[in-house]
C-alpha cells in the first residue's frame, strides 16, 4: 500500500474542559476504507486515539492545558500511515469556585476566587464587569482583583474567566451580583426637636439613590432602636423628655441589604414644662418661686427663669427646683416664666409662667 497523504484542514470543532472534538478532510480518491490514528501528546505523555471517519472526540483531558494533536490516515491494511497533521490546543480551564466579595465599598469591590486545576499556576483571569448595559474587562494574574471606579448604591454583575496560559482559551465564567455601599448621607439635621420626638432631615448626593432606603438608628445609652425611612427625612417618636440620643442614618441600596456608612448626629430631646409653679413667698423686692418636674432625665436638669416687668426683661438661673428672685421694684407686677434645660445647658423645654405683684 502506498501511504496515504496528509490529512487537511484540521481544526477543533468544539474546545471543552475535559474534551476537544477535531475535524479534518482527506482528498485521495482511495479514502473510502481509511482509519485515522490521533495521536495526543501532553508534555511527555502520548496516547493514541482511533477513528473510523474523519473526526474524534478526545476526552479525559486535564482542564487549561496544552495538548498537540496529530492526525495520520491509515490505509485499508490498517498498517501504512501517511505523514501526521498536527495541531497544538488548550482546553479549557474549568470555572473559578467560591467567587465572593471580600470586600464591599462605595466604589470599589474586591473579588476573591479559587481554582481546583492542576494546571492552573500560569493562568491569568479576566474580570468582566457589568452595571446596565455597560460592559468593562478588568484582568488578575491572582486569585483576587480590586475592582475600582464604580457607582456607588449600584448593583454591578462580576462575571471571572480563568483564562489558559496561551492568554486566549477562557473557561465558563463564574458569576456574582453585588451592590456597592451608598455614599455616607449628607447635612444630616434636626428639622425639629420636641418633648418626645425629633424631625431629621438630610441630603444624598449619588446618582442611584432614587430606590435608596434608610435606616435610622436611634440609640440611647445601650439600648437601640431602628426606625426606617423611604426619604430623605424621618420622624423619630417615643423618646424620652430631656434625653441625650444618639440618630445615625444609614442609606440602604435597591436590594435593602446593602448599607453605606453612617452619618451620626446627637440630640437633647426638650425637657418637659415644669409643673406647679407657684410663689412660695412674696416680698417688697423679692419672690421665691418653687416647681416641679416629672421628667426621669430631670436630675442634671438647670433652670432658666425669664422676669419680665413690662419691656424689661431678665434672666436668672438655678441648679434646683427653686429660685429666688431679688432687686425687684414694689408693688409691681412681674411675668415669671421658668424653663427647664437639659444636661447640655442649651436645649430647653417649654416655659411655665405666673404673672405675681411684688
Amino acid at each position: 500500500f502506498t501511504e496515504p497523504s496528509p490529512v487537511l484542514d484540521l481544526k477543533a470543532e468544539y474546545v471543552g474542559v475535559t474534551s476537544v472534538n477535531l475535524t479534518w478532510e482527506v482528498n485521495d480518491t482511495a479514502s473510502d476504507p481509511y482509519t485515522y490514528r490521533i495521536e495526543v501528546v501532553e508534555d511527555t505523555a502520548i496516547r493514541n486515539v482511533t477513528s473510523d471517519g474523519r473526526r474524534a472526540e478526545i476526552t479525559d483531558l486535564i482542564p487549561g492545558t496544552m495538548y498537540n494533536f496529530t492526525v495520520f490516515a491509515v490505509a485499508a491494511n490498517n498498517e501504512t500511515e501517511g505523514e501526521g497533521s498536527s495541531i497544538s490546543i488548550y482546553t479549557k480551564p474549568s470555572q473559578v469556585l467560591d467567587l465572593k466579595a471580600e470586600y464591599v465599598g462605595v466604589t470599589s469591590v474586591n473579588l476573591t476566587w479559587e481554582v481546583n486545576d492542576t494546571a492552573s499556576d500560569p493562568y491569568t483571569y479576566r474580570i468582566e464587569v457589568a452595571e446596565d448595559t455597560a460592559i468593562r474587562n478588568v484582568t488578575s494574574n491572582g486569585r483576587k482583583a480590586e475592582i475600582i471606579d464604580l457607582i456607588p448604591g449600584t448593583m454591578y454583575n462580576f462575571t471571572v474567566f480563568a483564562v489558559a496560559a496561551n492568554n486566549e482559551t477562557e473557561g465558563e465564567g463564574s458569576s456574582i451580583d453585588l451592590y456597592t455601599k451608598p455614599s455616607p448621607v449628607l447635612d444630616l439635621k434636626a428639622e425639629y426637636v420636641g418633648v418626645t420626638s425629633v424631625n431629621l432631615t438630610w441630603e444624598v448626593n449619588d446618582t442611584a439613590s432614587d430606590p435608596y432606603t434608610y435606616r435610622i438608628e436611634v440609640a440611647k445609652d445601650i439600648p437601640i432602636r431602628n426606625v426606617t425611612s423611604d426619604g430623605r427625612r424621618a420622624e423619630i417618636t417615643d423618646l424620652i423628655p430631656g434625653t441625650m440620643y444618639n440618630f445615625t442614618v444609614f442609606a440602604v441600596a435597591a436590594n435593602n441589604e446593602t448599607e453605606g456608612e453612617g452619618t451620626s448626629i446627637d440630640l437633647y430631646t426638650k425637657p418637659s414644662p415644669v409643673l406647679d409653679l407657684k410663689a412660695e413667698y412674696v416680698g417688697v423686692t423679692s419672690v421665691n418661686l418653687t416647681w416641679e418636674v416629672n421628667d426621669t432625665a430631670s436630675d442634671p436638669y438647670t433652670y432658666r427663669i425669664e422676669v419680665a416687668e413690662d419691656t424689661a426683661i431678665r434672666n436668672v438661673t438655678s441648679d434646683g427646683r427653686r429660685a429666688e428672685i431679688t432687686d425687684l421694684i414694689p408693688g409691681t407686677i412681674y411675668n415669671f416664666t421658668v424653663f427647664a434645660v437639659a444636661a447640655n445647658n442649651e436645649t430647653e423645654g417649654e416655659g411655665s409662667s405666673i404673672s405675681i405683684y411684688t
